[in-house]
C-alpha cells in the first residue's frame, strides 16, 4: 500500500473479462515465467546421463525408423523430396505439437500443489510450457537444418527460396492451435480424468490421420477429404512447402485450419479462466 495517497500498488480481482489474459500483469511476472522454464527443463532431464542431447536423439531415431518403415519396407513416396529430409520434417514438427499439447493438457493436475498455496497469475505456466517446449524445437530444428546444409551442398540447390521466411509464422501457428487445444483437455480433465489418460492413446492415432509420415499427394478419395478437415494438416503442409517448395496447399485448407485454431485458442482461454478459480477444490 502506498500510504502516501492511502491507494493500493497492486489489486487482486476477479476477472472480469472471460477472455482476459492481463498482458500487463504477465509482463510483471516475467521472472517467474523463466523460473517455471528452467524447472522444466532441469526436472525432465535430472539425473540422466545424456541430458539434453535426448532431444536430439528422440528426432535422430524417429526419422530413421520411418525411413526404413515407411520408405523402404511400405515404398510410401515423399514428393521427390530426400526421405531423410522429408521424414525429419514431419518428425520435429509433429513432435512439437504432440509434447506442448500434453504438456498444457495436464497443467492444472501437475501444478496443482503450487496453484493452491500461493496467488500468481495462472497463464504464467503455460506460457513458460510454451517456452520450455519451443527450445526444444530449436534445438531439434538446429538438426534439421544441419542435414538440410548438407544436402544443399550435394545439389539440392533449389530448395533454397524466400519462402524460408514462413516458418516464423507457421511456427507461430502450431504453438497456439496446440495451446488451445490443450488448455480445453486440461480444464476439462479437472473433472473427467478419462481425458487425460486417453490423450496419449489419440495423438498416437491422430498421427496417422495428418500427412506426418506421408505426402498430401498420397492419398486420394474420402480418405483425403478426412485428411483435409485435419486441422493441423495446413500446418504440415505449409512447413514442407516453405522447406521444400512441395505440397498440397490451398488458400481453403489454410482459412480453415487458421479458423480451427482461432476457435481452440479462444475456447481454451475461456475454459482455463473459468477452472482456474475452482480447479483447486475439484482436482
Amino acid at each position: 500500500m502506498n500510504f502516501n495517497d492511502g491507494k493500493w500498488d497492486t489489486v487482486i480481482e476477479a476477472k472480469q473479462n472471460p477472455f482476459s489474459l492481463k498482458l500487463n500483469q504477465l509482463k510483471e511476472y516475467k521472472d517467474l515465467i523463466f523460473l517455471f522454464v528452467k524447472r522444466d527443463i532441469a526436472t525432465t532431464y535430472k539425473q540422466t546421463i545424456l541430458g539434453p542431447l535426448w532431444y536430439l536423439v528422440q528426432p535422430i531415431f524417429t526419422t530413421i525408423m520411418f525411413v526404413l518403415v515407411f520408405r523402404h519396407v511400405a515404398s510410401v513416396g515423399t514428393d521427390n523430396i530426400p526421405p531423410v529430409l522429408f521424414y525429419a520434417a514431419g518428425t520435429i514438427l509433429w513432435s512439437f505439437f504432440s509434447s506442448l499439447l500434453t504438456v498444457q493438457a495436464r497443467v492444472f493436475y501437475t501444478n496443482k500443489d503450487i496453484f493452491g498455496k500461493v496467488y500468481f497469475p495462472r497463464l504464467t505456466v503455460p506460457i513458460a510450457m510454451i517456452f520450455s517446449e519451443l527450445l526444444k524445437f530449436l534445438i531439434q530444428f538446429a538438426l534439421f537444418a544441419a542435414i538440410y546444409v548438407v544436402y544443399l551442398f550435394n545439389g539440392y540447390s533449389s530448395f533454397l527460396s524466400f519462402r524460408l521466411l514462413l516458418l516464423p509464422f507457421i511456427v507461430i501457428w502450431l504453438i497456439l492451435m496446440a495451446t488451445g487445444l490443450g488448455l480445453i483437455v486440461s480444464s476439462v480433465t479437472t473433472r473427467y480424468r478419462d481425458l487425460a489418460m486417453a490423450m496419449t492413446f489419440f495423438l498416437s492415432m491422430f498421427m496417422y490421420a495428418a500427412p506426418v509420415v506421408y505426402p498430401l499427394s498420397e492419398v486420394s478419395g474420402r480418405l483425403k477429404t478426412v485428411i483435409f478437415f485435419n486441422p493441423i494438416t495446413a500446418i504440415i503442409e505449409c512447413f514442407r512447402y516453405s522447406c521444400f517448395g512441395t505440397g498440397e496447399v490451398s488458400l481453403t485448407m489454410i482459412l480453415y485450419s487458421a479458423g480451427c485454431t482461432l476457435l481452440f485458442l479462444l475456447g481454451g482461454i475461456l475454459l482455463f479462466n473459468k477452472n482456474e478459480k475452482a480447479f483447486v477444490d475439484v482436482i
